[in-house]
């Protein structure tokens, strides 16, 4: 009887011990170098921002943070090794909009975009400008609308490439106008901008520090902001929604995203620790150069957002009929 119960609290104290495990590394954390996957090449803004958490991430906890870019198949790859990683709080990730559009655009797409990551604070919203060539003979949004219905077919709107932001963003407009435009896609914003200025395509959607020295210098038009808001840089402009195209909003945004089953205690000090970077002034103000608001919300107010733009634009990937390959 007495080997019985000697043998029960042995199972008990090892019991103990390891459901202590978790709450031991959750109260050491972090005791080692944390990593941020970044899925895209570098110079981007979520490149950019990665590197504006890091340094200031290693100095308030004192350890090495490092970020690697781990770029290729539109985020795909950085993404799927994120989700596989371990939930314990030593890797993390920072991803764009363009994240929420995956799993519509890919068939086959490894992970679940929203169920697979707990997120930690969206970072900042970019706002995209609608902007169009300096050919046109117009000024305004109606403007440009009433002369596309007169020329259907006719006109062209650029992408960043197909299935990209830019991409749905085009499309929406020119169905929510109610006109008929082709498809341009470029590798990137800047190879398209020789084409809006000449006249070859005549309008986009693009980011606000992508456009703005070519607005500023007259070798393209802004003609509304994506919103949902003005630009503060460009208050006298309209949105597309105040110019007629109600529940139009093209904006971008960053996310701070963890592996799903990350504890919650970490995903917290995490949310602190990063909130506090991203609301000091100088980071703040680098944002703004880069015409972004900073966000810097609760992991529930992330996840919350981030499952609505999931469902917006699947249901718009589905509706426009967007897809990598048109």
């Amino acid at each position: 009887m007495r080997s019985l119960l000697n043998r029960s609290l042995s199972v008990l104290a090892v019991a103990s011990a390891l459901l202590a495990v978790p709450a031991l590394a959750v109260d050491s954390y972090p005791s080692r170098a944390i990593r941020i996957i970044v899925p895209y090449s570098p110079g981007g803004q979520g490149d950019i921002t990665a590197r504006l958490i890091s340094e200031k991430l290693a100095t308030s906890i004192g350890k090495p943070v490092t970020v690697e870019n781990r770029a290729g198949a539109n985020g795909i790859i950085g993404i799927d090794a994120l989700a596989k990683a371990e939930p314990n709080g030593y890797t993390i990730g920072v991803v764009v909009a363009s994240h929420a559009l995956s799993r519509a655009i890919v068939p086959q797409l490894p992970y679940d975009p929203v169920k697979d990551f707990t997120p930690i604070t969206t970072t900042a919203l970019t706002q995209m400008a609608m902007v169009i060539s300096p050919k046109l003979p117009v000024s305004t949004v109606q403007e440009f609308i009433d002369y596309a219905k007169k020329h259907p077919g006719e006109l062209a709107y650029k992408s960043a490439g197909p299935g990209s932001n830019s991409h749905l963003f085009g499309a929406w407009f020119a169905d929510a106008a109610g006109i008929e435009m082709i498809h341009v896609p470029y590798k990137g914003s800047g190879d398209s901008m020789p084409d809006l200025m000449s006249g070859v395509v005549q309008m986009g959607f693009d980011t606000l520090p992508a456009v703005r020295g070519h607005v500023d210098s007259k070798q393209i038009k802004m003609i509304a902001a994506g919103g949902p808001d003005r630009s503060s840089q460009y208050p006298n402009v309209p949105t597309v929604e105040e110019a007629g195209l109600k529940g139009f909003a093209a904006n971008s945004w960053g996310m701070v995203l963890a592996p799903k089953g990350t504890p919650k205690a970490i995903v917290d000090r995490l949310n602190a620790e990063i909130g506090a970077i991203l609301r000091s002034d100088d980071v703040k103000a680098k944002f703004e150069t880069m015409g972004a608001t900073v966000v810097a919300n609760s992991p529930a107010e992330a996840e919350a957002m981030l499952e609505r733009e999931e469902a917006l634009y699947t249901d718009l990937v589905k509706r426009l009929g967007i897809s990598i390959t048109n």
